[in-house]
């Protein structure tokens, strides 16, 4: 069944009163058809009735030539049209006096916001996406409070590049479901994202990517919001936090990466998670040419070795560290720590580090506390230090990521 033949039971008999006969008598508080139709308006209503829709069509045409006619006149006249043209499964015409009902004063509220959201529905599948938006606005003009007519309105926008008002739109939707203890929709978020991109507002497209990884955890959306951190890396300490962190969320895919994020943390004296990061990447069969295989396998065996030698030597570097001018020597055990495994260890290495002041690198300092004490399962405390990145701002953007991941 058609929306549009929903709505048209809905006016069934609506030119009768006291039963199936047109009613011209001067009833209290009774609407009533002109004397002037009330014979050709009761043929075309026994016509609707006989399933005879051509006819009733032909007759309705007729009444509607009659001058002189009450506005009830036409509300009869037009409810009996959208009847008939339904029957004869004309859509077209069913809208247009389907409209005509809906902006009579005799149509009761809740017809009214019906009507407006097939009409709203019909012009949305239609393409017609101005006409759905203005049919749409009407229903909630009506009173109609939904978030499926908000979201019509919203997806009509959107596909009508009108990318702006999309978002705008979505927005409310989202900040009233919000209000009501509801999260977002995932679609809704997906869509603003795209709108908020194709706006160019970078400000709302970052906010709602952020939105998306806490509540729909996505290695996808993972990807759009590390996009910008992942391209034109120099600064090795960057692009191995940087590179922590898409490991961690599952978005590293490619071989070279882990071959050089192994690379780094072995120049950083962290044979530990170097070896654990060459070993994911040939478990996830990330190597697959022969000349690859056959280098990244030395890599990984020089890599075994030199971890073997420096689990057995970490504690005197410790307290080699411990008297260093500066922390950034502690640091940098506490994160060889973690490469083993031994994440109390590293905790209480980074803190001390940090404790120890002087550091050349605050930034990666605190990050690494925060991964740190996330491994650690510490949530709340591995946020405060990412909180506390704030002298590069790569280092911040990043650091805010590491938050999304901790909350996600």
């Amino acid at each position: 069944m058609s929306r549009f033949a929903v709505i048209a039971a809905l006016f069934l008999g609506v030119a009768a009163v006291g039963g199936s006969t047109v009613a011209v008598a001067d009833e209290a508080n009774q609407p009533q058809v002109s004397a002037k139709i009330a014979k050709q308006l009761k043929a075309a209503q026994d016509a609707v009735q006989a399933k005879s829709y051509a006819d009733a069509v032909s007759k309705l045409k007729e009444v509607q030539a009659i001058p002189g006619r009450s506005a009830y006149d036409d509300y009869a006249i037009n409810a009996l049209l959208m009847q008939s043209y339904n029957g004869l499964n004309d859509q077209a015409n069913v809208a247009i006096a389907a409209e005509a009902i809906a902006g009579s004063s005799y149509t009761p509220a809740e017809n009214r916001i019906k009507i407006y959201t097939a009409l709203a529905g019909s012009a949305y599948n239609a393409k017609s996406y101005d006409r759905a938006i203005e049919f749409a606005d009407k229903a909630r003009s009506a009173g109609d409070n939904s978030e499926s007519t908000s979201m019509l309105i919203a997806q009509a926008y959107y596909l009508s590049g009108k990318y702006k008002e999309a978002a705008a739109a979505i927005v409310a939707i989202n900040e009233k479901a919000q209000a009501a203890g509801k999260r977002p929709s995932e679609n809704s978020l997906k869509i603003l994202w795209d709108c908020a991109r194709q706006a160019k507002d970078d400000a709302l497209a970052s906010k709602t990517v952020e939105q998306l990884i806490v509540l729909y955890p996505n290695p996808a959306y993972w990807q759009n919001a590390m996009s910008t951190a992942l391209n034109g890396l120099t600064d090795d300490r960057l692009k191995l936090l940087t590179y922590r962190l898409a490991n961690t969320v599952g978005i590293l895919k490619r071989g070279e990466a882990f071959r050089e994020m192994a690379q780094i943390f072995n120049d950083q004296g962290n044979s530990g998670e170097a070896q654990a990061v060459m070993e994911q990447a040939f478990a996830k069969n990330l190597f697959t040419e022969a000349r690859e295989k056959d280098s990244n396998t030395r890599l990984l065996e020089m890599t075994k070795k030199k971890a073997a030698s420096d689990r057995t030597t970490i504690g005197k570097d410790e307290a080699q560290a411990a008297h260093l001018p500066n922390g950034d020597g502690l640091v940098q055990i506490g994160a060889a720590y973690l490469g083993f495994g031994q994440v109390d260890k590293g905790v209480a290495a980074i803190n001390a580090g940090i404790a120890k002041g002087n550091l050349k690198y605050p930034d990666e300092a605190y990050m690494l506390l925060g991964i740190a004490l996330e491994k650690q399962k510490n949530s709340s405390d591995a946020i405060k230090a990412f909180e506390k990145v704030n002298k590069d701002p790569r280092y911040v953007r990043l650091a805010k990521l590491w938050i999304l991941e901790v909350r996600s």
